[in-house]
């Protein structure tokens, strides 16, 4: 602006005069401009839009985030020895996993240790929705609220299905395969995005005909587990209200495949080799999360997260790939990973 302003009239503005002041908040205006319009320019396509502008995209088909799951599970309170009376457990009793970053869980119903007995099943649920929330068997043993007469907690079995809300890419890839794989109603396409839509189903794989003609079976999965039972009845129920007639539609979980990997890496000169280690470790634990249901272990794939880190030359899988069947998920086994010699 200034250059063109010397060339026209012959002389450069001064930067404290009034032409020089109006030219610097003309040109910040103009700059804020091409920005909203650049920024618009990413926001108006599915391929390139974030946050709330990717939402709209997606309600344009019909898709909404999913939201922050809970991870659900059982309690169990006890005593060393029984009382002539019946001990109640209110809903919304407090337990707690130890250390410093406990995570809470509450109880979901009201309940009772019957007299004579020493122990008693609740059901509950982690406070915060998430992946936080998962939980291995053992671990929730802290009362926050005790219920009188309660010496102990335990959880028996692992909390599962707690999940954090849908990311863009994962809402990205749902709302994209609407666009190259259409649903009609009665295709694989419509089975597995009506499926994919509920809560706690990461995946979905469709076979239609394993129980013979005019049958589908829809096997769930949600982030590198199983769907709770729950879920199933829910996808189960709607495709009883939906499905195409004459045909029988049965939705089972995914029936979970452990597989062992183990990988040597030659870290980068310069580069810390326990810091390559952990982020080796947690790169091969994000690909099994990312996994659908069928979608098989690929060591060129895995190889090329590790690469991904920028922490390591080269590395080796000493086991092999895995090729899993229908209705199954891969999921994270024994892991080991070290530095190669």
């Amino acid at each position: 602006m200034k250059d063109k302003f010397t060339e026209l009239a012959g002389y450069s503005p001064d930067d404290a005069s009034d032409i020089g002041i109006r030219m610097r908040v003309l040109a910040e205006e103009v700059c804020s401009l091409g920005q909203a319009i650049d920024w618009l320019k990413e926001q108006t396509f599915a391929q390139s839009a974030t946050g709330k502008q990717l939402e709209y995209r997606a309600m344009e088909r019909g898709i909404t985030r999913k939201p922050a799951a809970p991870a659900v599970g059982t309690l169990t309170f006890s005593r060393k020895t029984s009382l002539w009376y019946d001990v109640p457990i209110p809903a919304g009793t407090v337990c707690a996993t130890s250390g410093v970053d406990a995570v809470r869980y509450v109880t979901t119903q009201d309940a009772e240790l019957p007299l004579g007995e020493l122990s008693v099943d609740v059901p509950a649920k982690a406070e915060i929705p998430g992946t936080a929330g998962n939980a291995d068997a053992g671990t929730i043993t802290v009362m926050v609220t005790p219920p009188a007469s309660i010496e102990s907690v335990t959880n028996q079995e692992a909390f599962t299905g707690g999940q954090d809300a849908e990311d863009d890419e994962s809402l990205r890839k749902r709302l994209m395969d609407c666009w190259t794989e259409p649903a009609n109603g009665a295709n694989a396409a419509w089975y597995r995005q009506l499926a994919e839509s509920f809560d706690g189903v990461n995946s979905a794989q469709v076979v239609p005909r394993e129980n013979g003609p005019g049958t589908v079976t829809v096997y769930l999965a949600g982030k590198g587990e199983p769907v709770a039972d729950e879920v199933v009845e829910q996808v189960q129920k709607a495709f009883d209200e939906q499905r195409e007639l004459c045909t029988e539609v049965t939705v089972k979980p995914a029936v979970p495949v452990p597989v062992d990997v183990t990988c040597k890496i030659k870290t980068k000169p310069g580069q810390n080799t326990i810091a390559a280690k952990i982020y080796t470790t947690a790169v091969l634990g994000q690909y099994f999360l990312d996994l659908g249901v069928g979608e098989p272990v690929v060591n060129s794939a895995m190889t090329a997260e590790v690469f991904q880190t920028g922490l390591v030359d080269d590395c080796t899988f000493t086991t092999p790939g895995k090729t899993v069947r229908a209705g199954e998920l891969a999921v994270k086994g024994i892991m080991v990973v070290s530095e190669a010699t």
